[in-house]
Order: C-alpha cells, then structure tokens, then sequence
C-alpha cells in the first residue's frame, strides 16, 4: 500500500506547455521547483563524487530561482535520472559536513525519495537509512543518551513525514524484541552472533509496500537509530578492550601474542597492534552488512578474543550436558565396554565411550536433541579415510590435542571431508563452554572461529540447516588454509582449489537463505546468511592474493 501522504510527482507531460517564468508557473510547479532548489546540492555532490553524470549547471551554482521552461523541465528530468543511479551506501559516503549542512536539503531529498513511484529494493534502502539520519540530525543532543519513544521519533519526521504515526504494529512486534535484547549486549560479537541486524533487514525485506505505512517508518527509524546507537557504544567498548589487553600484555612483560584469527601472525608484536588500534578507523563506506565492513569489524572481534586468550581469559570449560551427535562415518568407531579406563583424545581413539557429552547452545538455540545418527557427508568430495595419528597423553595441553588432529594440508574440494571430520573431532575433544559465543579449531596452521550455532551444526545437530552451516564452516577453513599456505610457501594451488569451492558453495547458500525466508524460517536464514557472508568475506580477502 501506499501511504497517503506520498504524492506522485508531477510529469514532464503535465508539465509541457506551462509558462516560461517561474511567476507564472502554479504553486504545485513552484513548490516542486523550490524543493528541486534545496535538493541540488546533495545530488550535486552525489554526482561529482561518484560521477554519475555531468551537472547541468557549473560547480558550486544553485538552479536559477527563476528558471525558463527550458530548464526547469531540463533539471527535474536531471533529478529524476540521479534518482535511478546512486545508492543508499553512497550517501553514507557523502562527507558529514555536506550531508549534514542543511537540515532543509536533506529534508528535500528525503521527500523527493518518498514520492517515487513504484519503489524498488534499492529505493527502500535510501529510504530507511535517509529518514534515520534526518532523525539523527533534528533530534536533540540528549536524545543520544536517554530513552527514545516512537512518540519522539513520529514528532522529529514531522516535517518529512506529515501523518507519523506512533502507533505500533502487530507485524513490527520483532523489531522491539530485538531492541530489548540490545541491552545484553557487552560486545559487537554480541550484536553479530545474535543475527539482530540480519533479523532487521530481514523484516524489512519481507515487509513489501507495508514498509512505507507511515507508523512502519517511524518504527524503523528508531530501530535504526537505537541500533546504531548500540553499535557505536558497543564499538568503542570493543576498541577499548583491544587496547587495554596489548597494555595488560606489556605491562606482563609479553611483547608478541598468537594473532592468526584475526588475520595476524602467531607472534605478531604488541608494537605493531599498538599501531593498528590507534590507526583503526570505523568503515562508514558500506552498510553494516556489507561483506567488506563485516570483515573489519570481525577481524577487530577476532583480535580482542586473541589477545584475551593470550592474557588468559577465556573462561574454563563447564562439564559437559548431552550426548553429541554421532561423527562422520570416517570417524567411527565400536563402544567399549561401560568399565574402560579414561581414553585418549578423540582423534586418537579406536573405541568411542557411550557417554561423550555436547555442551547446551545458549537458551535462544536450544533445540530438541535429534536421535544419534551418523552426520552426512559433504557432497562436495568423496568421503576420505583420516590419517591415524599418533596417540596422545590425556594430560596434553588443548592446542597440542587440536594440532593432532588437524588434517595435513587440505588443498581443496578432495580434502573437505578429512577438514570435516577434524573440526567435528576437536569440538568434541573441547567442548565450548557454557556463554561462550565462539569457538576456535586449528586446521594446520590456521585458526578458524566458528559461531556457537555452526558448533551447534558440528556437535548436537542433525538436519538440512545443520549440514549447511557445516560445509560453510569446511569451506572457510579450507581457504584459511590455502590463504596460509600462499603466504607461508607462496604456494598458490591449495588457495586456487579452495577458492573454486568456496564460491560454487556460496551460491548454493544463497539459494538456501532465500528458500529459508520464503518458508519463514527465520533462524536458519539468518544463521545461515551470517556464515555466508563470512565465507564471501573470507573469498574476497584471498581473491586480493592472487591479484
């Protein structure tokens, strides 16, 4: 539907014919062209800084307040063809001090964009990052501090949006559920691992032209900014904690840290982390979601989770619950009689204890414990016998059970099993704790972080969504490896290998999150579209090797 209050703009036909001089045009034609007026600026530099097209007047020049018939059917046509080219993420690209300048500009490219007809999914996306801006621009400074009503939001869009409406509806109910849980939040891993932005956009997505009801726009608009809000204060909280571990290192006496999961070496110095707090600065070039924002913002998580394990905070393992589900075939072995003595780590066991435990996801992913069955195979190789390594003491420390277990060399498609089953065996030889969000396994030299719903996938889950989630986390550790081996070695076959997996892979999980929406599951598509975007981020970053 579409709201009320949005008017179609007046055609270049309609328009045909009208008087040259702006005095003689009908104020519906002088209200457009004094709208057109205040909007120039931001489509001006939208224009030059992306290039788009060539201005029709000369830089830094307004459209004349008088224009001849000429020229004003010229530039609306101008607008109207810049409206099609740029895109929400451009905008946020704009330099604060011309986005920002005038609150009559941005509240004119705001209303052009509402009156657009037959909208489209990037006109959406302008929409709702535009009306939350302005929002952020217009409202008081204690709003950045204090609670925020949609009342208060439907007041500030006023002049935007003339029939706000505070009125909350049924369908948006999610979206205040999500900000309730916000308050939970001590991290970014927090907001990422809970999916709260891939839950958002997908409301958004599934909401069709229920979107632009003005009582849903005030809705967004706050969840927007309240999100946002977060996000910066969850940021900051982040960096501050990096910061504080590189001193707390030093202060020790400890002057390298083992870095590899955020894309750093195993001994990478605390001078050179120094340096990257103090020079790191936030993405503002893409949306949040973006692949290649994502990326920085997770390589920033992935750092303070390093240098918290290396100043030894990670929380101590709780016993285990449940029963796991059962390994790849690969990976099976007889029970022993209920009397055997302790058994050596999983990789190293021929017998399997009838009571190995899982640990329980968090509370939201709690799922029913599906019977022990075998887990599938990746369908992308032949399923591969182990190596049998060498046994190890039940006394040795994590890391060195984790190294024994760890595939040699997973060069691509043929090895996907084998990386497979060494994930599966190091879950279970070191079952996440209770709280924690991620995980970590080695495979070779690489760390590899996993999401506590792809451990889920790995050891108490067995169903379609499962076996997804599992081949996505093989097909990240596989060029995590290839990435390793071609800095290490300069070797570029096992990256090449991975590389052409990973992306036949990524487009079958498109397909799954798409079907997942359009049978409402919620979960599985916004699980699976996180661990998506992860290995997209993964292939983008290994793609810049081969460059």
């Amino acid at each position: 539907m579409t709201p009320k209050t949005l008017q179609p703009p007046t055609s270049p036909a309609a328009r045909a014919g009208k008087p040259g001089p702006a005095g003689a045009m009908s104020p519906e034609i002088a209200a457009q062209w004094a709208e057109a007026r205040l909007a120039y600026p931001l489509y001006a530099a939208l224009t030059t800084q992306f290039r788009l097209a060539t201005l029709p007047h000369p830089a830094g020049e307004l459209p004349p307040a008088q224009p001849s018939q000429s020229v004003l059917d010229r530039d609306l046509l101008w607008l109207d063809a810049i409206d099609e080219k740029f895109l929400a993420y451009q905008i946020r690209q704009l330099p604060p001090n011309v986005l920002n300048a005038s609150e009559e500009s941005l509240r004119a490219l705001v209303r052009r964009q509402l009156r657009r007809e037959n909208k489209t999914t990037a006109d959406r996306d302008k929409i709702d990052f535009l009306l939350v801006q302005y929002f952020a621009l217009c409202a008081p400074e204690d709003f950045c501090r204090r609670e925020i009503s949609r009342e208060d939001v439907a007041h500030i869009l006023k002049p935007v949006l003339p029939e706000a409406d505070a009125t909350l509806l049924e369908w948006l109910q999610p979206l205040e559920v999500i900000l309730g849980n916000l308050g939970e939040c001590q991290s970014l891993r927090d907001v990422m691992e809970r999916g709260f932005l891939e839950q958002g956009r997908l409301l958004k997505e599934s909401s069709g032209c229920m979107f632009y009801d003005p009582a849903a726009l005030v809705a967004f608009t706050r969840f927007n900014f309240l999100l946002r809000r977060a996000f910066i204060r969850l940021l900051h909280a982040d960096l501050s904690a990096v910061r504080e571990a590189v001193e707390a290192l030093e202060a020790k006496g400890i002057k390298t840290a083992d870095c590899r999961r955020a894309g750093f070496s195993a001994a990478e110095t605390t001078a050179h982390l120094r340096h990257f707090c103090q020079n790191w600065r936030q993405p503002f070039q893409k949306d949040y979601t973006e692949n290649t924002v994502r990326h920085d913002f997770e390589q920033l998580l992935a750092l303070r989770a390093d240098l918290e394990e290396a100043l030894g905070h990670a929380r101590p393992a709780a016993p285990p619950a449940t029963r796991p589900v059962a390994p790849p075939a690969a990976a099976q072995k007889k029970q022993p009689p209920a009397a055997a003595k302790p058994q050596p780590p999983v990789a190293a066991q021929k017998k399997q204890p009838p009571a190995v435990a899982k640990p329980q996801p968090p509370a939201a992913e709690q799922k029913k414990q599906p019977p022990a069955v075998a887990k599938p195979q990746l369908p992308t190789a032949p399923v591969a016998k182990a190596p049998s390594p060498k046994p190890a003491s039940p006394a040795a420390p994590a890391a060195a059970r984790r190294t024994a277990t760890a595939p040699a060399a997973p060069t691509g498609a043929a090895e996907a099993d084998k990386c497979l089953e060494a994930i599966w065996e190091q879950l279970i030889a070191e079952p996440p704790s209770h709280g924690r969000s991620m995980s970590t396994v080695i495979i070779q030299d690489s760390k590899v972080l996993l999401s506590s719903w792809e451990v889920a996938a790995f050891v108490s889950e067995d169903s379609k969504e499962a076996e997804d989630l599992r081949r996505a986390v093989v097909a990240r550790a596989l060029v995590a490896v290839g990435v390793s081996e071609r800095k290490h070695s300069g070797k570029s076959g096992a990256l090449a290998s991975a590389l052409a997996l990973a992306r036949g892979e990524v487009s079958y999980f498109q397909g799954r999150v798409e079907q997942a929406k359009a049978s409402k599951n919620t979960e599985a598509a916004v699980n699976l579209g996180i661990s998506t975007k992860r290995l997209h981020s993964s292939i983008e970053e290994a793609e810049k090797l081969q460059s």
